[in-house]
């Protein structure tokens, strides 16, 4: 085959634009796209629909999807009610996401899912959230950090014996940290691979290899921390049908 397709799925938002207007874009930060790239990977961005047909028509496209990082996951989602300290969700979004979720799963694409993607697809497979790490109910390091997204704030500790494992090496390795919530049920075929000290985790994989998850973001991680590049290059290796 030549170069796999990922799609990514985008976020929305309202901005600003000159003349006081506000107009409404559907958007990826362009790391994911640049990491595909570098991976040996075809990236597309796959906009937010709500006609299911329409929905199909763009996964068809995809050898992988790419869920990355964007706000929080509706509570709905995990049976539960709001709390005071969610941030911005977007429930149209989420249900697109979830489905294509789903399309990848009866497809068998793989899947890659960075923070709010890791999330997002746990919940998918029947897991839930602490809507914020106040809510762990014991001590948690800092997980939002104030540096650039390319600092390596704090240790992650990789399962022996796990995929990552294998893709990055199972010494503790150092990633950014950029989220407020984090798993607490883990969803159904899923396994936790990686956790900080504080017992927050930080990665996921699905014991059949199709879905790999991760909470930090190493798309922008490329050149701080190049370990990071396996992560996608292993995404466009699943694509293929090969093993790493």
């Amino acid at each position: 085959m030549g170069k796999p397709i990922i799609g990514i799925l985008s976020s929305r938002s309202d901005i600003p634009i000159p003349g006081g207007q506000i107009i409404s874009i559907e958007y990826a930060n362009i790391a994911y796209c640049q990491a595909v790239v570098r991976a040996g990977g075809t990236p597309i961005l796959l906009p937010v629909m709500s006609e299911q047909d329409l929905a199909e028509q763009m996964f068809s496209l995809c050898d992988g999807m790419l869920f990355p990082g964007g706000v929080d996951v509706d509570p709905r989602f995990y049976g539960e009610a709001p709390d005071p300290m969610i941030g911005t969700i977007d429930s149209n979004m989420d249900r697109f996401w979830l489905y294509a979720l789903q399309f990848a799963q009866a497809r068998r694409l793989p899947v890659l899912g960075i923070c709010r993607g890791m999330q997002l697809v746990n919940v998918g497979l029947g897991g839930s959230l602490y809507q914020d790490l106040a809510r762990r109910g014991v001590p948690s390091y800092l997980h939002s950090q104030k540096q650039n997204r390319d600092y390596l704030m704090h240790e992650v500790q990789i399962q022996p014996g796990s995929r990552l494992g294998a893709l990055l090496g199972e010494e503790p390795v150092y990633t950014n940290t950029i989220h407020h919530q984090c798993v607490k049920a883990v969803g159904k075929g899923l396994k936790l691979v990686a956790q900080t000290g504080d017992g927050v985790p930080e990665a996921l994989e699905s014991e059949d290899g199709q879905i790999m998850l991760v909470q930090w973001h190493p798309e922008a991680l490329l050149e701080a921390e190049p370990r990071m590049r396996r992560l996608f290059e292993d995404l466009i290796h699943r694509c293929k049908g090969e093993k790493q």
